[in-house]
């Protein structure tokens, strides 16, 4: 499996992708995006997003026409509520000092149906 090794926060990050993964980037014309979110509300969640853009974040360049970045939110509203309404919580970014020590071990993407699929672990 297609893959390399960046840096996050000052620790090794291994990305792998398949090999339909790396035909959908070579097919594109400008970078993938992937959004690593981790969610701190009232659950801590793992989720990640495909963007065509970086949304303003620093992002690390993975080669292939992919580049990530890590991002340590949590929910500025807790109701059932604004969750419905949204879909969910709404949030904005956490800058802590711990948290500039944490980073993924592994990301994983894939391309399946027309769509893109990923996974991060610690």
């Amino acid at each position: 499996m297609p893959g390399t090794t960046v840096v996050i926060n000052g620790r090794d990050v291994e990305v792998e992708w398949t090999a339909a993964a790396g035909r959908e980037l070579a097919r594109r014309t400008a970078p993938l995006y992937v959004e690593l979110e981790l969610y701190f509300s009232c659950l801590v969640k793992k989720f990640v997003h495909f963007r065509e853009d970086a949304r303003g974040k620093p992002t690390i360049d993975v080669g292939n026409g992919l580049a990530l970045y890590f991002r340590p939110v949590t929910s500025t509203a807790c109701t059932f509520e604004v969750a419905e309404r949204l879909g969910r919580q709404p949030e904005m970014d956490i800058e802590s000092e711990a948290l500039r020590h944490v980073a993924p071990r592994r990301v994983f993407i894939d391309h399946v149906g027309g769509e893109w699929r990923g996974s991060f672990n610690f």
